[in-house]
């Protein structure tokens, strides 16, 4: 049986904690400073040195402190930790010289769907551009004030633009030149930058990533190739093709949709793929690849880089 300890209890923690509850059985949930009404909850850490694997999924913030502990006690077991590994250079700095042969940082989007249509389709051809959009109006929400998030200008590039440059750096193992961003804030109570517009482009494919807290809820992934569309919805991929069709008068058409495939929410549904990988690699007692780790820091840098430009 492995043992499981959890740093975190709600939001998305909550979320996890479930996924892991279908499978397995969790040894502690930890809080510094809260009793927390919860099953095996503990305020104490020391506990966790002596178990299988354990989940960091608290605020952003405090995840080096606790990458920190582990590695001065040189726990043993695995460690599944958030993104962004940390949120300070000096932090990452640090981090890149333990030993992460056993850390695993969730980034969850490079076992999604979305990856399969990064680069050639065999039907559509080259991937030209992707236009992606991600937002929800959580600056209106009630009691919105309370949210950690909203205390931080950076989080819509820290919390949500990471996933998706992770994913373009991990799929074609390239840096990032000649960024483009954009930003605007639409409420001026709140320290967070509500809006930001980041483009860039990587081997003649143009990327443009729209990412709000204030616009209506939407996400939608536009992936425009050679000879077709693909547009993805946290419930449908849709494929639109060909794109050279004329009318009698010589005026183009639009693509006509050929295939309608229904899907589990995107992030819902990589989600769960990177917690099955990451739990496989705690079964069967094998390193976390390098490879992988270094791109999780690498995208960890882009983004405090990025940060400091809005």
């Amino acid at each position: 049986m492995i043992n499981i300890g959890i740093i975190g209890y709600k939001n998305h923690a909550g979320k996890i904690i479930k996924i892991l509850r279908k499978n397995y059985k969790i040894k502690y949930i930890y809080h510094p400073k809260k009793n927390l009404d919860l099953k095996n909850f503990t305020n104490n850490l020391e506990n966790f040195l002596k178990l299988d694997c354990i989940f960091i999924i608290c605020p952003s913030k405090s995840h080096f402190s606790y990458l920190s502990f582990f590695n001065k006690n040189k726990f043993k077991g695995y460690i599944f930790c958030e993104k962004p590994p940390v949120t300070k250079k000096e932090d990452l700095k640090k981090i890149s010289k333990f030993k992460n042969n056993k850390t695993y940082f969730n980034f969850n989007l490079r076992h999604s769907v979305l990856i399969k249509y990064m680069n050639y389709n065999k039907v559509l051809g080259d991937l030209i551009s992707l236009n992606i959009i991600d937002s929800k109006p959580l600056i209106f929400k009630k009691e919105i004030s309370k949210n950690w998030r909203m205390y931080f200008k950076d989080t819509l590039i820290t919390n949500n633009l990471i996933h998706y440059l992770d994913l373009i750096i991990y799929k074609f193992s390239a840096k990032i030149k000649d960024m483009n961003i954009v930003s605007n804030k639409i409420n001026k109570k709140l320290k967070i930058i509500d809006n930001v517009l980041v483009s860039f482009k990587i081997r003649k494919k143009i990327f443009n990533i729209n990412l709000s807290y204030s616009n209506g809820l939407e996400k939608l992934y536009l992936f425009y190739f050679k000879n077709g569309k693909i547009e993805i919805t946290d419930n449908y991929i849709k494929a639109f093709y060909p794109n050279n069709k004329f009318n009698k008068k010589g005026n183009f058409l639009k693509p006509k949709l050929k295939k309608t495939h229904k899907i589990e929410k995107v992030f819902e549904n990589s989600n769960k793929k990177s917690i099955n990988y990451f739990m496989k690699i705690v079964k069967n007692k094998i390193s976390i690849p390098k490879n992988e780790n270094k791109i999780s820091l690498q995208s960890n840098k882009i983004i405090l880089d990025l940060s400091k430009r809005i």
